[in-house]
């Protein structure tokens, strides 16, 4: 391993909120017995069905989870980014992987095997406790997700979607960003969608300054319309 591979692992461990509670031992320990890989965009980091139980912690990059529908239809669980892990499950349970981890950008990892995983969780009962409740906060989203597609059109489960993406501007404060807006044929995977329906409602959205377009993602102006629009 070199020297900035050995220097990025340190920094993720360090800072991540996951691991705060272990000592320098017991960390450089856990470095020791990480690898890091690089994924491109369209790269399947994982496969669905699969035995392999690695766990990997995202340095940089986005990464979609995603299963297909009985209808051959890509659906995406979820957007992982910067800082996220995946992968935990598989080393958990001990049963083959779930859904399909994909890269939408380039991807750095932290891989971390199945067996020094479990090894970690059984020997730390904060990160055990942590790891909880990050599969909680996941099986919750996932949970609203159904929900959105159950109840809601495709133009309110956009406007939802939107929702979820938006973060307060701090110099402003009174003005919601959209800073990493995917692809609109991977929106169209995180609604259960398609390319074509989420172009067209993301253009009467902006038609009707809702959401506006700019160099760097997009902005919402009034977030109260936008959820009018969502729940409407």
């Amino acid at each position: 391993m070199n020297t900035i591979d050995q220097y990025q692992i340190n920094i993720y461990f360090k800072n991540s909120p996951i691991f705060s509670s272990l000592g320098k031992l017991d960390r450089m320990q856990l470095e020791k017995k990480s690898i890091i890989k690089i994924f491109e965009p369209g790269d399947t980091i994982i496969e669905r069905d699969d035995d392999s139980n690695s766990v990997y912690f995202l340095i940089s990059g986005t990464v979609h989870v995603l299963d297909y529908s009985k209808s051959h239809r890509a659906v995406t669980y979820a957007s992982l980014k910067d800082g996220e892990m995946f992968g935990e499950m598989s080393a958990i349970d001990g049963l083959p992987r779930s859904a399909w981890v994909c890269a939408i950008s380039t991807c750095k990892v932290i891989s971390l095997s199945g067996i020094e995983f479990i090894n970690l969780l059984k020997n730390n009962a904060d990160i055990s406790l942590k790891i909880l409740q990050k599969l909680s906060s996941r099986l919750r989203m996932s949970d609203e997700k159904l929900t959105d597609v159950s109840l809601y059109g495709t133009e309110q489960r956009v406007c939802l979607e939107l929702i979820r993406m938006t973060k307060l501007d701090t110099k402003t404060k009174n003005i919601y960003k959209i800073k990493q807006m995917p692809t609109q044929a991977n929106f169209a995977n995180i609604i259960g969608s398609t390319r074509e329906t989420v172009s067209r409602i993301l253009t009467k959205l902006r038609d009707d300054q809702i959401i506006v377009k700019t160099d760097n993602g997009f902005v919402v102006p009034d977030k109260k319309q936008l959820e009018k629009r969502a729940f409407s």
